[in-house]
């Protein structure tokens, strides 16, 4: 298996804004891209569009103000087998820390393309900050 990537980014809004915005289809066209279909519930299968290529996850885990995990149900190649988590964890002065993850990555994953996915897996966190500090969506993917 090949590292998880991993980012960390700490937010000025309560537990339940930030578990809002990933676990819903709402909330996930606010940061993450417009064509998203999701609901808070175990077992069912969000669907995430680009403009052409689709992924879809199943959600695994949900624990409210605190946890959303999915494990990759089709889509992407190279994502097959592979796990996204989104930890709330409090923080200072009332802020929360969001720890997020996505592993299961193939041992032989090119290391370019965990790069890409890394780095827009970065700027989409950076996404979802703003959009749970200020309520104006503002996708990654429009």
């Amino acid at each position: 298996m090949a590292a998880p990537l991993m980012h960390s980014v700490t937010i000025d809004a309560k537990p339940d804004k930030i578990y809002e915005a990933i676990s819903t289809g709402a909330g996930l066209a606010s940061f993450w891209t417009s064509d998203s279909e999701a609901e808070p519930r175990v077992g069912s299968i969000a669907r995430f569009g680009f403009g052409g290529p689709e992924v879809e996850m199943k959600v695994e885990e949900l624990r409210p103000g605190e946890l959303v995990r999915w494990s990759t149900y089709a889509g992407f190649p190279g994502w097959s087998g592979t796990t996204v988590t989104w930890e709330i964890v409090p923080s200072t002065d009332g802020a929360q820390e969001v720890r997020f993850s996505h592993s299961g990555w193939a041992a032989d994953m090119p290391q370019a393309e965990l790069a890409s996915v890394n780095y827009t897996w970065g700027r989409i966190a950076g996404r979802l900050k703003k959009y749970a500090e200020t309520g104006k969506p503002a996708p990654f993917f429009p």
